[in-house]
């Protein structure tokens, strides 16, 4: 594989939040370019140095395992947010802040 790598992603399964999160993190190593339409993403990806030895297609799973970190992440959070809001609300149960 050479570079540029692409990919092309759905934005069900990786909404562009994760996908910019991804492009943010790995933004030292990495160049992502990130173009949407309204059911897919696609992601070009380049060497952010010009002496980067990491070969294309380690790099092509490097932005899959970000990915998939990161929407495995967004999920969790989704389904755990009404657990969190009652454990504050049971926290803050009887206490006062005072004006």
């Amino acid at each position: 594989m050479v570079w540029p790598v692409t990919l092309s992603l759905s934005i069900i399964a990786y909404p562009l939040s994760v996908v910019q999160r991804t492009a943010y993190c790995l933004a030292d190593s990495l160049a992502i370019q990130i173009h949407s339409d309204s059911e897919n993403l696609s992601l070009t990806i380049f060497p952010a140095q010009a002496n980067l030895t990491l070969p294309a297609e380690q790099a092509r799973v490097l932005v899959l395992q970000h990915l998939n970190d990161f929407a495995l992440r967004d999920r969790i959070n989704d389904e755990t947010a009404g657990l969190r809001e009652a454990l504050v609300r049971a926290a803050l149960t009887g206490c006062e802040i005072a004006p």
